[in-house]
């Protein structure tokens, strides 16, 4: 079906804005004008999976797992990220979608429009880095404070037994000598002084611990989107596993790569991972056959192991070719980053309400 008779209005390429269409598969179907000039990519380029290669390798996953939850809860949403512009440079922009739907209530994906806020990230950013100056100064300050009070109250407690010993003892020398006496009236003006400094040693001690007790509170952290998960790759081709692997890093995932479907079975055993990613053409035996000697394996030895099929074919049959072996999922190769991830994110994560 064409971009504009599925949604039902044709696109309008002389508004001056960056707008997308996405069906409810997350992939693109259109790009306005000023998205293409922007980016510097045609439409051809950007359809289907092509319209992640501008967003920046460190915002993907996130940029990835908003869209991924606003998609599955049909929701609006919004999301910043820096997105690479024509000439090579990385700009945050602003991207806000809503759902859309047909006359009828059905679903028919998203519509989105996505505004460069660049300058204003940049003085948000300083800004932020100026107030984080600031509290670190703040802390370090506060914590100067509470090293001088811990200091103080251990100084103060060295001085209150010989000050309050020296009251004490000139009390009782006072006692031994005869009322009126010259040395009795020092001894008296020593008791007095001696008393009086140790209420105040024991006021500001009172004190010093006190300030030295506080403590600062600890800040929040979020996942990536794939932390905690344990990927393993199976590809012989060095290149594409490598890029396999710093695509799953980068989401937060913990992901190890092996060369053969004997080096896969062993690492199930051994590495215990949550989902397998295989290449259908392996040397030495192919993902087909790995993937039916994995579903034979009991479940606590990896039998119901989430995996997705990573295929050069891209006839209609290589979905329901490698589902109909064992697979999860099938992804067609090379793999764009977003399908990775969302296919990756998709099978980990418990099912969501449709």
């Amino acid at each position: 079906m064409a971009p504009a008779a599925h949604f039902g209005v044709k696109p309008d390429d002389s508004v001056p804005v960056m707008l997308w269409r996405a069906p409810p598969d997350t992939s693109c179907e259109y790009t306005s004008r000023a998205w293409l000039e922007f980016t510097g990519l045609s439409a051809e380029q950007a359809l289907g999976e092509g319209w992640s290669r501008v967003v920046h390798a460190e915002d993907l996953a996130r940029w990835l797992d908003g869209c991924v939850r606003a998609f599955d809860a049909r929701e609006p949403f919004e999301a910043e990220y820096r997105m690479r512009r024509h000439d090579g440079e990385y700009r945050w922009v602003l991207d806000r979608a809503a759902p859309a739907h047909s006359a009828d209530g059905l679903f028919l994906g998203y519509v989105g429009a996505v505004v460069d806020i660049h300058e204003r990230k940049c003085a948000g950013d300083a800004l932020a880095r100026s107030l984080e100056r600031e509290r670190k100064l703040r802390i370090s300050t506060e914590e100067s404070s509470r090293a001088k009070d811990a200091f103080l109250a251990s100084v103060l407690a060295e001085l209150q037994p010989p000050t309050q010993a020296i009251a004490t003892w000139s009390a009782h020398l006072r006692e031994q000598l005869p009322a009126g006496s010259e040395a009795g009236a020092a001894l008296e003006a020593i008791v007095r002084s001696a008393r009086t400094q140790t209420r105040t040693i024991g006021n500001l001690l009172d004190l010093a611990r006190a300030s030295a007790g506080r403590e600062p509170e600890a800040p929040g952290l979020a996942a990536p989107l794939l932390a905690g998960i344990r990927a393993l790759v199976v590809e012989d081709d060095a290149e594409a596993r490598e890029a396999l692997l710093k695509i799953l890093r980068v989401a937060g995932a913990e992901a190890l790569a092996v060369e053969n479907s004997s080096a896969a079975l062993r690492a199930l055993e051994e590495w215990h991972p949550d989902i397998m990613l295989s290449d259908m053409g392996l040397r030495g035996g192919d993902g087909y056959v790995l993937i039916r000697a994995v579903r034979a394996l009991p479940a606590e030895r990896g039998g119901c192991l989430r995996a997705a099929a990573l295929t050069g074919e891209r006839e209609p049959q290589a979905a329901s070719r490698a589902v109909a072996a064992g697979y999860d999922a099938q992804l067609a190769k090379p793999v764009e980053p977003v399908a990775l991830l969302a296919t990756v994110a998709r099978l980990v994560q418990p099912a969501r309400v449709q």
